[in-house]
């Protein structure tokens, strides 16, 4: 009915000039001109109502009591790291397939806009959804809404967990299977691809190839709970880099296994997620961890977090001081917070979050390692971060 009411002032313009028009060949030319007018007019209506536009931004403040930089925070506040602005665009291309992309600008990358999503999907009908390009890892709970700062609890994600992995999207394909089973919903998804990490964003500082990313990740969602199981593997190859027992990565498997579980039934909140990382050869196996609790209250959610981070295979590297300083870590980290919900797309969090229990490593530090001799300086053993921030969606 929309269509009928926009068409119908054009047609009877169109019927006038038909009325003057002195020869056929004109009154076919006129026809044909109007009958492309019309056209672009509907395919104008139909790609506006398949195409989407949504987005989040979070502007962040962190600082903190001393230089050990954990979380990008020092003395100086830094207004950078942690601050964003996203835009996914939605298109469908029919009822069943649709092309999604999201574009994500960063505050610590001077908002140089970098592709995080780009992918065709496609649902099958039948329980199985297929996607192809540009995909977000599913290591996490929170992995699909990573960027977005509204959609999570905390004003930073528990980094003895979420920064393990150097990276969090690839280039490739999964595939996802969902039903019910009784009262629950199982969903299980197969990922497969291929990726890179700059060395800026990588404890070694080297450029890393990650080739044959492939995982499983099974997700089982029952009345308030949600339980989450995944495993991944990939190969890493890189240049030497420069560590005299760490060498070079030819092809070294790298495994991740996690676990998660969470409960929300509307006022009480519990996540706690689990993660072990192991790679072949002397660098860093991981083990870390963390526990959130938190209740609404109201527009207020105040919370409390308890997490670590340890390496587990310390003696490979014993006896290289320079190897032992850059990938030897243990640290522990207590969170206080709380997030008003300002409104139905505007939060408000506030964090203070303590870190210590280094036990004599670099606590994953780089401010505790000389960057010329890779000695371990042991000049923080603590630090506390304060952090503002302001998420919203639109």
């Amino acid at each position: 009915m929309k269509k009928v009411f926009t068409l119908l002032p054009l047609a009877v313009v169109c019927a006038t000039q038909f009325a003057h028009a002195a020869t056929d060949a004109e009154r076919l030319a006129q026809v044909e001109q109007k009958l492309a007018m019309l056209q672009e007019q509907n395919e104008y209506d139909s790609l506006a109502e398949r195409m989407s536009i949504n987005g989040f931004f979070t502007g962040k403040m962190v600082a903190a009591n001393n230089d050990a930089g954990f979380e990008s925070a020092t003395t100086n506040p830094n207004f950078a790291d942690g601050s964003k602005l996203g835009l996914q665009g939605t298109f469908a291309i029919s009822d069943q397939t649709q092309v999604v992309a999201q574009i994500v600008g960063r505050g610590s990358d001077d908002w140089t806009p970098e592709m995080e999503w780009a992918f065709l999907s496609h649902d099958f009908d039948n329980g199985f959804l297929a996607r192809v390009g540009r995909l977000r890892l599913p290591l996490y709970m929170y992995s699909d809404f990573l960027e977005v700062g509204y959609a999570q609890p905390w004003a930073t994600p528990p980094a003895d967990v979420y920064t393990i992995a150097p990276i969090s999207s690839f280039n490739g394909v999964d595939v996802t299977y969902q039903r019910d089973v009784g009262d629950a919903t199982l969903a299980l998804q197969v990922s497969y691809g291929n990726d890179s990490s700059s060395g800026e964003d990588n404890s070694v500082g080297k450029d890393v190839d990650f080739s044959d990313i492939a995982g499983l990740s099974a997700t089982l969602s029952y009345e308030e709970w949600v339980f989450r199981g995944t495993y991944f593997q990939t190969d890493l190859n890189s240049k030497d880099t420069g560590l005299p027992l760490l060498g070079a990565f030819e092809k070294n498997k790298a495994q991740f296994v996690g676990a998660g579980i969470s409960y929300d039934n509307g006022s009480l909140i519990a996540i706690s997620e689990y993660t072990i990382s192991k790679v072949e050869g002397t660098y860093a196996d991981t083990e870390s961890a963390y526990i959130t609790l938190g209740y609404r209250i109201e527009a207020f959610t105040p919370y409390v977090s308890y997490s670590y981070l340890k390496t587990t295979d310390d003696e490979k590297r014993a006896g290289s001081p320079p190897d032992m300083a850059l990938l030897n870590w243990q640290r522990t980290t207590y969170s206080a917070g709380t997030r008003y919900d300002i409104s139905a797309n505007l939060a408000l969090k506030l964090d203070v979050t303590y870190a210590d229990d280094f036990g004599g490593t670099s606590g994953a530090l780089t401010s505790n390692i000389d960057s010329k001799t890779y000695a371990n300086t042991k000049e923080f053993d603590d630090t506390i971060v304060y952090t503002v921030s302001f998420d919203a969606v639109f």
